[in-house]
């Protein structure tokens, strides 16, 4: 694993943070989501 470091305007930080608290996760665990997410959708469409 690697640490990565992002800088991000303070409300898109904030909207993320938000959801990620609604989800009940941290905020890394649902940048990593989303990550993942954007990767499979990837995949999906070089396969279509």
């Amino acid at each position: 694993m690697v640490k990565v470091s992002l800088d991000l305007e303070e409300d898109l930080h904030k909207a993320v943070r938000k959801r990620a608290i609604d989800k009940g996760i941290t905020m890394k665990a649902y940048l990593v989501e989303l990550i993942e997410k954007g990767e499979s959708m990837e995949e999906d469409e070089s396969i279509a």
